[in-house]
């Protein structure tokens, strides 16, 4: 839980208190320099509220402070608390508050017993580190006339990790790593899988001695026969995330004029929620799982697998972001021997297709994740249509020319990608050599 707090400055008369108190002044006099007892008669009420609300002004300081969680996993609203307190007689508050992609929202509110506890909500589909609430808060004094502030409380930051989806199966490396895991390899080891009965030689344990199979072979126990098993291994997954651009579906926004409205998932998003969901499969079936960015020079994710790891190759994904202008990659970055990569990107360039196509060449099997959100053409001129339609071609120009490769490609939004890599897992395992 995280909050801002923001303190206000000193009470400050308003315009009413001021007229009041001239008003007021100037019909006493007006009544005293005529003999005009009715006109004094009519100045004294107004002297008097002044007095009493120069008097009865509110002393202290008005705190407003905004308190969210710091972390939550991608909901359909994000929520923040707005805590007002005021000092005896401020008893009146006027709320502005501005959300990025909502319109603003004004309220008039009361601060009974000088505090009041406001919820504030957006809908957001979006991941990643997330701008909730700007506020400012204008205290009024309950017998009129005084106001403080306004408070302004700062955007709070709320890093919105991305769900993990329910991907029953999804293929992974088909050459294996390791002397533990979820798979049977074709190396001699201490698995469950069997693979012969052979003569006891030096070195082999003599809790794996068959009695029944010494039995039959050597009735007078000349020679020990004993169980030969498979060695278990793990299979590797690298999920790499382009992260250089972040497009929403409107292609108007694309410019950097406009943000993507809180309700609309943009590429990026789409991205860190399917690299969770193959993530989280991937971890749940045993084998190991690493992260790289395209957007980033950083260390990569190493290859992990457990709970742990998952979360924190979660808190990496929600972290990832575009930082300054988009880098080109000449060379693509280093794999582990034998892993499986993922790619997810919107192919809006040539560099993730030339880097897909390097990891092709050296023997890793790529499958694609084409992220890009279902294009929204509304708000386009005529000139800005054609660009888009030669954009589209091109891109789906790099998308085939991938597939003809070898490469799989398969889209995350508007298609089945669960069934596809479903399907794909199937049939590598029904031929996955070990």
């Amino acid at each position: 839980m995280t909050s801002l707090t923001a303190d206000a400055a000193v009470w400050r008369q308003d315009a009413s208190l001021i007229v009041s108190a001239a008003a007021g002044v100037l019909l006493a006099a007006v009544g005293l320099l005529f003999g005009r007892p009715q006109i004094v008669a009519l100045a004294t009420p107004l002297v008097l509220c002044v007095v009493w609300s120069v008097v009865q002004r509110p002393r202290g300081d008005v705190t407003a402070t905004a308190a969210t969680a710091s972390t939550a996993v991608r909901a359909a609203a994000l929520d923040v608390e707005l805590t007002i307190t005021a000092p005896a007689g401020a008893d009146v508050a006027v709320v502005r508050a501005l959300s990025p992609g909502n319109p603003t929202v004004d309220a008039l509110v009361a601060v009974p017993h000088g505090q009041r506890t406001l919820r504030l909500r957006t809908p957001s589909v979006r991941t990643g580190t997330r701008e909730l609430f700007t506020v400012d808060v204008l205290a009024l004094a309950g017998p009129g006339g005084w106001n403080q502030g306004p408070v302004h409380v700062p955007p709070s930051q709320m890093l919105v990790l991305p769900p993990h989806g329910r991907l029953t199966l999804v293929p992974v490396s088909q050459q294996l790593r390791g002397l533990t895991g979820p798979h049977s390899s074709r190396r001699l080891g201490d698995g469950p899988e069997m693979r012969d009965v052979a003569p006891l030689r030096a070195g082999d344990s003599l809790r794996r001695v068959d009695w029944r199979a010494t039995a039959r072979r050597s009735p007078d126990l000349a020679q020990l026969y004993v169980r030969r098993t498979f060695a278990p291994s793990e299979a590797s997954v690298v999920l790499v995330v382009d992260s250089r651009d972040d497009v929403g579906p409107r292609v108007a926004t694309w410019g950097g004029f406009q943000d993507s409205a809180p309700h609309e998932q943009t590429s990026l998003d789409l991205a860190r929620e399917a690299a969770a969901a193959v993530a989280k499969a991937v971890v749940d079936a045993g084998d190991r799982v690493g992260l790289d960015d395209l957007g980033r020079l950083a260390s990569p994710l190493p290859l992990a697998g457990g709970k742990r790891h998952l979360q924190r190759l979660t808190y990496a994904l929600a972290l990832s972001r575009p930082v300054g202008a988009p880098p080109t990659r000449r060379r693509a970055p280093q794999i582990p021997a034998g892993a499986l990569v993922y790619l997810f990107s919107t192919f809006l360039d040539d560099n993730a297709a030339d880097i897909a196509s390097q990891w092709q060449s050296h023997g890793h099997r790529v499958i694609a994740v084409d992220t890009l959100p279902e294009a929204n053409l509304r708000g386009l001129s005529v000139r800005e249509t054609y660009a888009w339609r030669l954009t589209e071609i091109q891109r789906g120009n790099r998308l085939e020319t991938l597939a003809r490769s070898g490469v799989d490609v398969l889209r995350w939004a508007g298609g089945d990608a669960a069934r596809d890599l479903r399907a794909a897992a199937r049939a590598q395992a029904a031929g996955r050599p070990r």
